[in-house]
């Protein structure tokens, strides 16, 4: 929900897990893409109207290799993170042989990499851009559920995103072609569309990326899906803001509320689609044993949206404490925010506050699930009263609320 604070980091999950640059490792990590090159600049991303011709696209006969391993190994990337270590917890909890690939580098990722090795996973250390690991992380696995990316930052170069969301994807998916994985599912995210106001949205609107992290998952998610079309095993799945116990992002908006200190910019109208953490994994397994979602992608929400303000007023009753009443407007505080940006970039300075993490309150969206429910037969059941009790009892389990 609200953006990772640490400085000058590279975030190896989607849940903001920091790393050392790609640049860090050794020549060698990955190859050069074709739209990537690291002596200039950037490409823009072209969007496309996906359409029945893309998002529902009969994928070819996979040619992919049978896997070595009978057993079905899973590689989970990202797997010290909080989508990446509930997902590889639930796997094993299956029976299933898993192993993780992850950055092991904040007290976070460290205790969720102990817990995951004592349930019996494996843990291989280290960036997913890092092509060296690839072979090892690949061995004996049938299975890929890739989560790994590079989260938002404002100090970051874009050419990080690059590397890492599309470069390291598009690396590993060969990797996988070639080892024999039999199923490759590429965690997306919601934020491919953009930001469509009015109207539900599903699968079949265009791509409409609104910054460097939506605009590097949205290349990556069309580039998987055109590999799916010749014949390569994939499935994309895009979630809408997760949460649940062990997020720890969310955990700073339930202690502002908790304190009185969390401050409202604009009118808290806004809707936000959200869903807990056990659906999305239902959704994510769904999409890697289901044959009619080879080639397709899928937007995985929670029953209803919810308003912020309502929301807010929500984690509030739980905690027992007033519904936010500070506000603010919304506009000036963008507009400060940039300039507060703008100050910091030259000195290669993580800014207090910048506009991507004030766009927080000006969200305003709604999802449509009727793919996912018809093709993977997702049925999300715990609706966002649920779920804020119960990330609440996790939150106090484990001493992040009082």
């Amino acid at each position: 929900m609200s953006e990772p604070t640490s400085p000058s980091a590279v975030h190896d999950v989607e849940t903001g897990a920091a790393s050392a640059p790609p640049d860090a490792a050794a020549s060698g990590a990955h190859t050069r893409a074709p739209w990537s090159p690291r002596s200039s600049g950037t490409p823009a991303f072209r969007p496309r109207t996906p359409g029945a011709a893309r998002d529902r696209v009969r994928a070819a006969e996979p040619v992919s290799r049978p896997a070595r391993d009978g057993a079905g190994r899973v590689l989970v990337t990202g797997g010290t993170g909080f989508i990446g270590s509930s997902l590889a917890r639930r796997l094993r909890a299956q029976g299933r042989p898993v192993r993780v690939l992850s950055l092991v580098a904040t007290p976070a990722e460290r205790r969720n990499a102990d817990a995951l090795e004592a349930a019996g996973v494996e843990v291989v250390e280290g960036s997913v851009a890092d092509r060296r690991l690839h072979p090892r992380a690949l061995a004996d696995v049938a299975v890929v559920h890739h989560v790994a990316a590079m989260m938002r930052e404002a100090d970051v170069p874009d050419r990080v995103f690059w590397d890492v969301n599309v470069g390291a994807t598009q690396d590993l998916a060969r990797a996988s072609r070639e080892n024999g994985v039999r199923r490759f599912v590429y965690c997306s995210t919601m934020g491919v569309t953009g930001e469509v106001r009015g109207r539900p949205v599903d699968e079949t609107a265009p791509y409409h990326p609104n910054n460097i992290y939506a605009r590097t998952k949205a290349a990556a998610e069309e580039w998987i899906l055109g590999e799916a079309r010749a014949g390569f095993a994939a499935t994309a799945v895009r979630p809408a803001d997760v949460y649940g116990p062990g997020d720890q992002r969310l955990v700073k908006l339930f202690r502002m509320i908790q304190k009185g200190r969390f401050v409202t910019l604009g009118d808290g109208r806004g809707r936000r689609h959200m869903i807990y953490i056990d659906d999305l994994l239902d959704g994510m397994l769904a999409a890697e044993t289901e044959p009619r979602a080879l080639g397709e992608a899928f937007l995985l929400a929670g029953p209803a949206p919810v308003a912020l303000r309502d929301l807010t007023a929500l984690i509030a009753g739980e905690l027992g404490v007033r519904p936010p009443r500070l506000r603010l407007p919304y506009r000036p505080v963008w507009f400060a925010a940039a300039v507060v940006e703008a100050a910091c970039r030259p000195f290669g300075v993580q800014p207090p506050i910048y506009p991507r993490r004030v766009d927080f309150f000006a969200h305003d969206y709604e999802f449509q699930t009727g793919k996912a429910r018809s093709v993977l037969g997702f049925a999300p059941r715990v609706d966002v009263a649920e779920g804020v009790r119960r990330t609440i009892a996790a939150y106090r389990e484990e001493g992040s609320l009082a």
